[in-house]
């Protein structure tokens, strides 16, 4: 008999993990076609914007239109404005959703934005008009910017201030990723026509004539625009400075000491600062050159390593050699301790960047391939000072005082990764990364030490409490790290679709919190996201621990009336990929049936923490009602609804260990465990069905207590204590 009993849950486990698995791996085949793309033609877009400008025929070989202004009264040639394209042509950035969003970007020549409309996006949190407009007005800030900016996004409550070289931009409340989405799409796209622009008028291409293309090398890497602070606070760009203190003590012992008359009287003047860069990495250079000194560059340097050398100060240019001699090559490059062989660049033009000192003396050095520069080892640069102690020169290596500069691989690979558009957002979160690995650290150890954790009642109860506040207040409401299905189905669409999945990278806490759900599903299983991660599985929690202490008893049900409504959260979850597969296998039949796009909504998550119940009165009353259900069935939503839950069971098979201890004796004779399983997790054999354990430890706790655990009070009492049947109710 008992074998029979202990059957039945692995029989249910292998079906319900078989159903997830055919669900997932059906949803990769069904979902491999491609969905096109549809463009605006120039009637749609003269449209879009509103009959203002005259929109010329597209372009030949690149997907954008010029645009002029109306035309004139005298017949003269009406005036380029500039020109007019879709963001997703360039710059197809993927928002929360997992899809691209869609701008009606227009930029001058120059490449500042004159007008941008949001065209099309698939942002969860913005379906509905309100939402779409929320998005709009974000858009709308950008004309006036262009992508040199120092673009910054701040609280959505924040006005919008703009500079000639920064811009700061109100947000969109619980709208962190889908506005940096926007963000980059703009920048980047934009950046992406201003070099085909530059392209056209070095070769003398007409942007609007025909057969025009993209103009892109080897060299035209999309990167990130920095300013000259930003360069030099990410130490892509370094600083050095001697004082004329410093540099009459290097000619102590030299014919030429005593040749600048200012050294004794103002010792610690700063008389010359040096900034180093390695100049041949696309990040570096391509913000300190323009267009066409990248190419000269990239021309000269061929496959070697390029340095550039920013001098300036009072004596970075002296017109007396007798304090500063001019030598042909005053740098000196040395690694693994040989010197390597450098050679001087001609280039006469001005470093225009914002921010950038304008008195400066530039020097390009290119490293001579026969004694190459190896980026994964340390290496030096340092000065050549030279003077004239009358016919005589006399010159000191100042490489005592510079830095010198040091550049090891991992900051070459460390450059081009922070580079990356969402590297900013790590950086923006660091102290909300902090306080999230912080606290994962602490759930991390008491899960492992559970034991000791649930020897004491109070000290779990206190434990669990506290964490799940932290988990709606910090991980839910002021970090906004609710995990949702909307990022499977996004993952999902985003690989079918060819992409990777970067556009996760922008929200340092959903990647984080995935992560350690992952690691964690190896060892206990689905229920350390359900149990103590999910916020709203948290507010339900509380919410019904608040409802117990006012004399609210939530109601149990029968064991089998609940093991059916568990497979309920299956078939939401079915529906939930299917709506997700329809809109890419047949997206203009989806077009047409805007409820596919409501089917996500049956998660409530959104709604009670990502937007704090602001939102549209349906969204509101269908999160109460959900709420509502936990208080009457413990997590009633949790257990029988959750797609993102189901999903984590389906993938309970990952989960190897047997981690809550069990006696022969558990299930027959003692069911004490199991009747005060509030989740309804432990079969009446006393087995724990993992994928529907929300991991409360309450368990634990009865399994070591001498006053609940029916083993432990015998053999305390020292005698067989007669078994009295706890209550049926709920079986």
């Amino acid at each position: 008999m008992l074998e029979s009993r202990i059957a039945v849950p692995h029989v249910i486990a292998f079906l319900r993990q078989s159903f997830c698995a055919a669900l997932l791996c059906g949803a990769v085949f069904w979902g491999a076609a491609p969905a096109g793309a549809v463009s605006l033609t120039q009637a749609q877009i003269t449209d879009v914007l509103g009959g203002e400008l005259r929109v010329g025929e597209r372009n030949a070989g690149l997907p954008l239109w010029p645009i002029y202004a109306k035309d004139s009264q005298d017949g003269t040639k009406p005036e380029l404005l500039g020109y007019v394209f879709e963001s997703i042509d360039f710059e197809p950035t993927r928002g929360f959703s997992g899809k691209p969003l869609n701008l009606l970007v227009a930029i001058t020549p120059e490449g500042r934005f004159l007008t941008v409309h949001l065209l099309d996006h698939k942002e969860p949190l913005f379906r509905s008009e309100k939402g779409t407009a929320l998005l709009e007005a974000f858009a709308q800030q950008y004309p006036g910017i262009t992508p040199q900016h120092n673009i910054q996004i701040y609280d959505y409550h924040a006005k919008t201030r703009i500079t000639d070289t920064d811009a700061a931009l109100h947000g969109v409340q619980g709208g962190t990723v889908s506005v940096k989405a926007i963000n980059n799409s703009l920048v980047q796209s934009a950046l992406a026509v201003a070099r085909a622009h530059a392209h056209a008028l070095q070769t003398g291409h007409d942007m609007g004539a025909d057969g025009l293309v993209a103009g892109a090398d080897a060299n035209d890497a999309t990167v990130r625009s920095l300013d000259w602070e930003q360069l030099l606070s990410r130490h892509m760009v370094e600083e050095t400075q001697f004082t004329r203190g410093q540099i009459e003590a290097a000619f102590a012992n030299t014919r030429a000491a005593g040749n600048d008359p200012l050294a004794a009287s103002q010792p610690d003047e700063i008389a010359l600062r040096l900034h180093v860069a390695l100049v041949s990495l696309p990040i570096v250079g391509r913000n300190l050159l323009d267009e066409e000194g990248w190419r000269l560059l990239s021309a000269n340097r061929r496959q070697g390593q390029a340095l550039w050398v920013g001098e300036s100060g009072p004596l970075y240019k002296m017109a007396y050699e007798r304090q500063r001699l001019s030598l042909d090559m005053p740098f000196v490059l040395r690694q693994d301790g040989k010197e390597l062989s450098l050679r001087r660049m001609a280039y006469d033009k001005k470093i225009a960047m914002p921010n950038y000192p304008e008195q400066v003396t530039a020097h390009f050095l290119i490293v001579d391939e026969a004694t190459p520069l190896d980026l994964s080892k340390p290496f030096e640069l340092s000065l050549k000072y030279g003077r004239r102690f009358g016919p005589f020169p006399q010159s000191v290596v100042l490489n005592e005082f510079a830095l010198p500069y040091k550049f090891v691989g991992w900051r070459s690979a460390l450059s081009q990764w922070i580079d990356q558009p969402w590297a900013a957002a790590w950086q923006d979160r660091a102290l909300e990364i902090a306080v999230l690995l912080l606290g994962l650290a602490v759930l991390t150890l008491g899960l492992a030490q559970q034991t000791w954790l649930s020897a004491k009642p109070r000290r779990l109860a206190l434990f669990r409490r506290a964490y799940l506040v932290f988990t709606v207040v910090f991980i839910g409401w002021m970090a906004q790290g609710q995990l949702s299905i909307v990022n499977l189905t996004a993952a999902l669409e985003a690989l079918l679709a060819g992409d990777g999945l970067g556009f996760f990278l922008g929200d340092p806490m959903t990647v984080l919190l995935w992560l350690y759900v992952g690691m964690t599903l190896l060892v206990w299983g689905r229920g350390t996201f359900c149990g103590w991660l999910c916020p709203f599985g948290a507010l339900q929690e509380l919410l019904s621990d608040a409802a117990k202490f006012l004399g609210w008893q939530h109601k149990r049900l029968k064991t089998r009336l609940d093991a059916r409504l568990k497979w309920l959260k299956y078939a939401v979850l079915a529906l939930v990929l299917g709506s997700a597969l329809v809109g890419s296998l047949w997206p203009e039949w989806a077009m047409n049936h805007t409820w596919l796009e409501l089917v996500p909504e049956v998660e409530p998550f959104k709604t009670a923490i990502s937007l704090y119940f602001v939102r549209d009165w349906p969204f509101v009353l269908w999160a109460m009602v959900c709420l509502t259900l936990s208080v009457v069935v413990y997590r009633g939503y949790c257990r029988y609804i959750c797609p993102l839950g189901a999903a984590l069971a389906g993938l309970n098979v990952l989960q190897r260990w047997g981690w809550i201890a069990r006696r022969a004796e558990c299930g027959t004779p003692c069911q004490t465990c199991r009747h005060r399983c509030d989740y309804q997790a432990i079969a009446p054999s006393g087995e724990v069905d993992y994928a529907e354990c929300f991991q409360c430890l309450e368990c634990v706790e009865i399994h070591q207590s001498d006053q609940h655990c029916l083993p432990l009070i015998q053999t305390r009492k020292g005698r067989v204590v007669p078994i009295r049947l706890l209550s049926e109710e709920g079986v």
